[in-house]
């Protein structure tokens, strides 16, 4: 089969290859896809220039964590998913998975039905992301529950967490302000935001209101201190320094904490409920064929990217 291999640390251009490898064989708990689809995310890219763990991040030279596809083959003991189901996962992240491949051998338990109403573009797009996204909110204290009068400001609206964090939130029955260039912000709007600011406009951010939750989605970004209430909980994907921590306690904000996603099917499968019940799409930013992997992760590390990036392994899938 055909698979994306790194060569070492380095720039796309200098250290990304398709090789032919074996395909993989399922263990015992796992399935084989044949990939239609993986998306990448920032931190493929992170991981590929360093060529090392990024933390609790495995690096593989075979990499991929998104991926979309039919199940071809399950192992002994998989009893919930057969030949020809179509569908999508966080593959085992942390843990290196190499899903940007012709074939993906993928833990059962990660993964979760394709929703009708997407296609496997969007569907190997959307699992880190909409992930990071679920798990964000969870831990910002905006649940199904709880989630309705709530108001959250989402850093980062239109970027591929940030997009879903919305529509999620919305879902939840919270409100939402986001920040955005004012080019995207009639997009950030139709994801359902009330309210979207200029993250260059100061004028505009320390006007915005305190909110219950913030979700940030930007390196290096903190929420303007007029949206920060006691009590106002800060949950960044992107990590806090301890200046920042305590900047964000002396205003009063709790909890304060940096998630790192998790694979989970389960979430993943209320996703897919909520997208066929028109309440989350995945909006893509552009499709590149797995022979223009380099072009991919280019057009990630502009940091410029509306919604998701994504890689068609098998357009037939």
């Amino acid at each position: 089969m055909r698979s994306a291999k790194y060569t070492g640390p380095g720039s796309a251009a200098q250290v990304v290859s398709i090789t032919v490898i074996d395909a993989p064989r399922p263990a015992a708990d796992e399935v084989l896809l044949r990939v239609g689809a993986a998306g990448l995310n920032p931190v493929d890219v992170k991981i590929r220039a360093a060529a090392t763990d990024f933390g609790v991040i495995r690096y593989s030279d075979r990499p991929g964590w998104d991926v979309a596809g039919v199940v071809v083959a399950v192992g002994d003991d998989v009893e919930e998913w057969a030949a020809g189901d179509r569908v999508h996962a966080l593959a085992g992240f942390p843990r290196a998975a190499h899903t940007l491949a012709e074939y993906a051998a993928v833990a059962a338990s990660d993964l979760a039905r394709i929703p009708r109403a997407w296609s496997t573009a969007q569907a190997g797009a959307a699992p880190l992301a909409a992930l990071t996204a679920w798990q964000a909110l969870d831990a910002a204290g905006v649940r199904a529950d709880a989630g309705a009068g709530q108001r959250v400001l989402v850093l980062g609206g239109s970027g591929g967490v940030g997009h879903l964090a919305i529509q999620l939130a919305v879902a939840r029955g919270a409100s939402v302000v986001a920040t955005a260039s004012p080019g995207k912000h009639d997009l950030v709007r139709s994801w359902g935001a009330d309210e979207v600011v200029d993250y260059r406009d100061e004028q505009a951010l320390a006007a915005i209101a305190p909110v219950d939750a913030v979700i940030v989605t930007v390196d290096g970004t903190l929420p303007p201190r007029g949206a920060v209430a006691p009590g106002t909980s800060v949950i960044s994907i992107t990590g806090l320094t301890n200046a920042q921590r305590a900047q964000l306690a002396e205003w009063g904000a709790s909890p304060v904490e940096w998630i790192l996603v998790h694979a989970d099917g389960v979430q993943l499968g209320e996703i897919a409920d909520l997208a066929d019940a028109g309440r989350v799409t995945v909006h893509l930013d552009a499709e590149f064929p797995l022979d223009e992997l380099v072009s991919a992760q280019e057009r990630v590390e502009t940091g410029r990217a509306t919604g998701k990036v994504v890689v068609i392994v098998d357009p037939e899938v």
